[in-house]
């Protein structure tokens, strides 16, 4: 337990501190007599050296640019809808113009898809030329700003599910998760475990928006018309349009309710993989320093 939490107080020092002092001041806190007196203080002066060190580096420049980086991470889910919508419009054109509208559920699927990927380069071109500050924090943050921005304006926000409570409710939840997500991608892309952190990747997105999904149709929907031993497939279904009658017993009826923010959220949660991807293989800069021999 003592390891853990020393472990914990270190992740607060800058990167540069932690890698010529890290292993020193752990010794010192593992031979400590009074270890949650000595802890508290060590955290305080963590904290202490991160902020003044940040306040002594940050210039006006850099905050401003960081902050029209958040900026567009805010009103980047409204660009994800509208290429989502374009995505759809154009499925269901094909689907009218062939006559063939009992393909019309993979067409969409195939859409949902082209946009996930379209967010995952978007995602790794982003990181590789702006690059982001606690991105596995700041993204969810901003990416639920925006859509819960969305979500509030009644016209726009139907879109994104009928039930306005049950839409916000599920975007708040999900910044929450996909932030841990991101923290546990990117400390495992650190230690070197990449093969763990793609399995985290895909396993972890999925139980999230499994999870947010549920999350939207029990606060939007009563167990009489959805119920709620079906929810493992409320996710599922609104990808892929598949619907054995999840609501109300009638098909599509899960897809009239909650639209298009299961589509939203997973271009969302590519968009947040692929960033933290390319940000947590960069080398720190205690390694670029000891590489170049500053």
């Amino acid at each position: 337990m003592r390891a853990r939490l020393i472990r914990a107080v270190l992740a607060l020092y800058p990167a540069a501190i932690r890698e010529r002092y890290g292993d020193e001041i752990a010794e010192l806190l593992a031979a400590s007599d009074t270890p949650a007196r000595d802890l508290a203080d060590t955290a305080r002066c963590a904290l202490h050296d991160r902020l003044t060190r940040r306040a002594d580096t940050i210039t006006l420049a850099q905050a401003r640019t960081a902050a029209f980086i958040v900026f567009k991470l805010v009103v980047a889910p409204l660009a994800f809808g509208v290429l989502l919508l374009l995505l759809l419009t154009t499925a269901g054109l094909l689907a009218d113009v062939t006559g063939a509208h009992e393909a019309a559920p993979y067409g969409y699927a195939l859409a949902v898809a082209l946009a996930a990927a379209s967010m995952w380069w978007f995602g790794r071109w982003m990181a590789r030329s702006e690059p982001i500050v606690a991105a596995a924090v700041v993204i969810p943050a901003a990416l639920a700003l925006g859509v819960g921005g969305i979500s509030a304006v009644a016209p726009i926000g139907d879109v994104l599910g009928e039930v306005r409570a049950g839409s916000l409710t599920a975007v708040a939840c999900w910044a929450v998760g996909a932030t841990g997500l991101g923290c546990a991608v990117s400390v495992l892309l650190r230690r070197g475990r990449r093969v763990a952190a793609w399995l985290s990747s895909v396993l972890g997105a999925l139980l999230l928006l499994d999870a947010v999904t549920a999350v939207y149709v029990v606060t939007a929907l009563p167990p009489e018309r959805a119920p709620r031993h079906n929810a493992p497939l409320w996710y599922p279904s609104a990808m892929s349009w598949w619907d054995p009658g999840l609501v109300d017993g009638a098909y599509l009826q899960l897809e009239d309710s909650i639209k298009m923010l299961p589509p939203m959220l997973t271009m969302c949660t590519v968009f947040l993989l692929a960033v933290v991807g390319v940000a947590a293989s960069r080398p720190s800069t205690g390694q670029l320093n000891g590489v170049t021999g500053t």
